[in-house]
């Protein structure tokens, strides 16, 4: 489950919500990102055993685990501002194995939130974790207290998101930020996921160069059984139509 899901809604329903107008058809994109993706997934699943058997009771549990893994690059086409400087993007993905994706159009904010067209289902995780840090003004020096350190939150009726992010020193355009997000979402198919990651965001051309991130995912499965998940990110921008033109003049 991708931890974007609480904010993903209909792309109509996005359009309202920032009373922006309906892309024309054929527009063409303002500007055209491409990022080389490295995923791995390690799943464990642990099985409470109670031991009450024909020997007597002696209790224990037992781990069984499945990995896979993918690259891959990531494309998106930014097609369009709101008004509320939300930006209106169409992401896609071409993998190596299994994890191709069809063009989704989102609109992301500065703020880390993410509304997605679901009608070809939920981005993948990498998606996802890109389109978070490709808001207009997401690294915004106004917003940092006295340690570098800034937040996001959110909840509805199921779940809790909260992000944090701290600044680190400015190397020329280039500035290092580490970040840690934490989602716990309650009910039947509840989960708790914890994030912990650092990015290399580029402050002229407002995005980032580089993602690497770590997110482990505890679901309950049973009374004593329960699915840990641990996903690994990278995402390194290879092409970016903005800073070429810029390179040009």
């Amino acid at each position: 489950m991708t931890t974007l899901a609480r904010f993903s809604f209909s792309l109509a329903a996005a359009l309202a919500l920032t009373a922006g107008p309906v892309l024309a058809d054929g527009a063409a994109p303002i500007r055209h990102l491409v990022y080389k993706f490295d995923v791995t997934l390690d799943t464990t699943s642990t099985v409470h055993d109670s031991g009450i058997g024909g020997d007597g009771p002696v209790s224990g549990s037992s781990d069984y685990r499945a990995g896979a893994s993918d690259e891959g690059q990531i494309t998106v086409d930014v097609m369009q501002v709101q008004p509320d400087s939300g930006l209106v993007v169409q992401v896609s993905e071409q993998a190596r194995n299994r994890r191709d994706a069809v063009p989704t159009m989102c609109v992301v904010y500065g703020s880390s939130a993410v509304i997605c067209d679901q009608t070809h289902g939920a981005l993948n995780e990498e998606e996802s974790s890109l389109l978070r840090f490709l808001g207009r003004n997401f690294v915004n020096t106004a917003t940092l207290d006295a340690k570098n350190h800034w937040q996001y939150s959110a909840s509805d009726s199921q779940s809790q998101e909260t992000s944090d992010f701290t600044l680190g020193k400015a190397a020329g355009d280039t500035v290092p930020v580490t970040y840690q997000r934490v989602l716990k979402v309650a009910g039947v198919n509840g989960f708790n996921a914890t994030t912990d990651g650092t990015l290399t965001y580029n402050q002229k051309l407002s995005v980032p160069v580089s993602v690497k991130e770590d997110t482990t995912t505890r679901k309950q499965t049973g009374a004593g059984n329960y699915d840990t998940t641990r996903q690994q990110i990278t995402l390194t921008l290879t092409g970016d139509s903005l800073a070429q033109a810029s390179q040009s003049h």
